[in-house]
């Protein structure tokens, strides 16, 4: 259950500070809709901060403070309702003996940079932000990237993004067999990212400033046609499927593929 409370004891008064999720229950929209919210409570005083998020009733769950599969959106909203709660639970601890007037915890809970040390969640912010400025292409590969990385690295802290780490990046993607051509291409794509980061000051300085992005323009694919194929594309040429253009072509891959196989076969 998302709900969190500590309390302390000060001239003998116990004093108290506390969070919850709960769902509102005076006013819905004209669809049913009922808004989401988070409740702090402190030195006997509460204040309730919208989650911009309204559900209907029946697709909230009050139990596990969570929104229920039967709304379209539940993955997007139980994501957002999790990182304002963690949110607001950094705050109290970082508070803990003298917990924050509700003024002071709500300008930390909407300050954007408050307790955010992790590099994922942030780079999620900032996807946001850039996504029209870049083409849908572009916006793949960074998230396609971030996925990636997230395999091999669950959090990533912006403490933890030194040069040793992106070194021993390019080593995990060359022990799992990426193209030296596909690696570089996500460390430009990191290095941008990380870009972002320095841009805002969550990190002293972007670590592929000692760590070289190289340029492959030499194929790195060696493997070679097998038997099977070469038969296949050996009939195609003799049953004159293609005009003189593609035909010349598909000869020169012939010849090519041939004598890749015969020098292989070989040992050379």
């Amino acid at each position: 259950m998302l709900l969190f409370d500590y309390c302390l004891t000060k001239n003998n008064q116990v004093m108290r500070a506390s969070i919850k999720i709960f769902q509102r229950n005076n006013y819905s929209t004209k669809d049913g809709r009922r808004q989401l919210c988070l409740r702090y409570t402190s030195y006997r005083q509460s204040t309730f901060i919208g989650l911009n998020i309204s559900v209907h009733p029946k697709d909230w769950n009050d139990n596990k403070k969570q929104v229920k599969a039967t709304e379209p959106h539940h993955i997007h909203y139980n994501k957002l309702i999790r990182e304002q709660y963690h949110k607001a639970e950094s705050i109290i601890l970082d508070n803990f003996l003298k917990p924050l007037p509700v003024v002071e915890f709500i300008g930390k809970l909407k300050d954007r940079h408050y307790g955010n040390e992790d590099f994922y969640i942030f780079i999620e912010n900032e996807f946001e932000l850039i996504k029209s400025a870049r083409s849908p292409r572009t916006m793949d590969n960074y998230r396609n990237l971030i996925n990636k990385m997230k395999e091999w690295e669950p959090t990533l802290t912006f403490s933890e993004i030194t040069l040793e780490y992106i070194q021993r990046f390019h080593d995990y993607e060359i022990k799992t067999g990426n193209q030296l051509s596909t690696i570089y291409k996500k460390h430009a794509n990191f290095k941008f990212l990380l870009g972002l980061a320095l841009d805002k000051e969550l990190i002293p300085k972007n670590p592929y400033e000692k760590f070289e992005i190289k340029k492959i323009t030499k194929a790195q694919n060696s493997d070679i046609l097998t038997e099977e194929e070469l038969k296949k594309l050996q009939a195609a040429y003799d049953s004159d499927k293609y005009t003189e253009g593609k035909k010349e072509v598909l000869r020169d891959f012939l010849f090519s593929g041939y004598k890749t196989t015969i020098l292989k076969n070989e040992g050379m």
